[in-house]
C-alpha cells in the first residue's frame, strides 16, 4: 500500500475524529447551558439536588466521554498491516488523548459550578 492511500479522507477523518467528537462536545455543552439558563430550568430539583440544566449538562458529556472511549479503544484494538498504518494509528491515538484531556477540561467545570451564576 503508498504512502498516498494515507491522505484519503477516512484515514485524515480518523486523525481528527476525537477533536471532532470533543468540538461536539464543546458546542452542545455552551449551547445547552444558555438555552437552559434562557428558559430558567436552573431550579434545583433532580436527583442529588441537580437542576435540570445540570443534570442534563453532565448527561451530555458523559456520552461525549463515552464516544472518545469507545474511538480510543477501536482505535488501540486495530491491527495495522505495514509501517505507515502503524504510524497512522499512533498518531491516531495520540490525538485521540489529548481530544480526551481536552473534553475532560470542557466539562469538568459541570460538576462543580451552577450553570446560571
Amino acid at each position: 500500500m503508498s504512502a498516498a492511500a494515507f491522505l484519503r479522507p477516512r484515514a485524515l477523518l480518523g486523525l481528527i475524529a476525537g477533536y471532532l467528537i470533543w468540538a461536539s462536545c464543546f458546542v452542545s455543552l455552551y449551547t445547552l447551558q444558555s438555552v437552559g439558563c434562557a428558559l430558567a430550568l436552573d431550579l434545583p430539583a433532580g436527583p442529588f439536588g441537580l437542576n435540570a440544566t445540570t443534570l442534563v449538562l453532565v448527561i451530555i458529556w458523559l456520552l461525549h466521554l463515552a464516544g472518545l472511549a469507545l474511538l480510543i479503544h477501536r482505535t488501540h484494538r486495530s491491527h495495522p498491516e505495514n509501517e505507515h498504518a502503524s504510524f497512522m494509528r499512533r498518531v491516531s491515538l495520540i490525538l485521540h488523548f489529548s481530544a480526551l484531556a481536552a473534553t475532560l477540561w470542557v466539562g469538568f467545570p459541570v460538576l462543580f459550578l451552577p450553570p446560571c451564576a
